[in-house]
């Protein structure tokens, strides 16, 4: 039986912004969209969000790389301002926190927490969470899953997981958590509908 969920924030409560920018970089920059992809969700990326690069280490090696001229207070800026808040997934949050405990799972860093929250005040919506920069690991590693079992104080069967990307799904179920794979707020409402999660009555 359910008794808490977690979400993953890009691509679930806000749109998935680094794809946007990526889609930027090429449109606007002409920069190869696949090298920017491994730029930033690779292993530069990955010490970003696990909290062993700073903010202006990993932009500075990110503009090298790709050779750009913009700023590295551009470059963020343009990356932030497209995580956009997906008003479906925010409604059903509030629903579901009338009946369970809500928890985020991100892999994130904080310029972009803090820039996001001042924005929409999204944390509000949850009673905690895992973020990757503040525990050095990010998803698919098992101890971040771990981690938010702990912090959830919940046996895995207890827990239902939302996420946009299917790898980040795994590690969760075998783990024992319930996944529902998001892709957009109605088929998630249906999915939650369908697992029992969600009553009708309730939205």
């Amino acid at each position: 039986m359910v008794s808490a969920l977690a979400f993953d924030l890009g691509g679930v409560l806000f749109s998935d912004g680094t794809e946007e920018f990526l889609e930027y970089l090429h449109r606007r920059l002409g920069v190869e969209t696949a090298r920017a992809a491994q730029l930033l969700n690779g292993a530069l990326g990955s010490s970003y969000r696990e909290g062993r690069l700073t903010r202006n280490e990993f932009w500075n090696a990110f503009r090298r790389a790709l050779e750009l001229s913009a700023s590295e207070d551009d470059l963020e800026a343009r990356w932030i301002d497209r995580y956009r808040l997906n008003e479906g997934t925010r409604g059903l949050i509030q629903e579901l926190s009338q009946h369970y405990d809500v928890y985020y799972l991100s892999d994130n860093v904080p310029e972009r927490i803090e820039a996001v929250e001042r924005r929409y005040h999204f944390l509000r919506l949850f009673k905690g969470g895992v973020f990757s920069h503040d525990i050095g690991v990010r998803k698919p590693n098992r101890r971040i899953y771990e981690l938010l079992l702990e912090r959830a104080q919940v046996e895995a069967g207890q827990l239902l997981f939302v996420d946009d990307k299917d790898w980040a799904l795994v590690p969760a179920a075998q783990l024992g958590m319930k996944t529902v794979l998001f892709r957009g707020s109605e088929q998630l409402r249906h999915e939650l509908r369908r697992l029992g999660v969600l009553r009708s009555q309730r939205g």
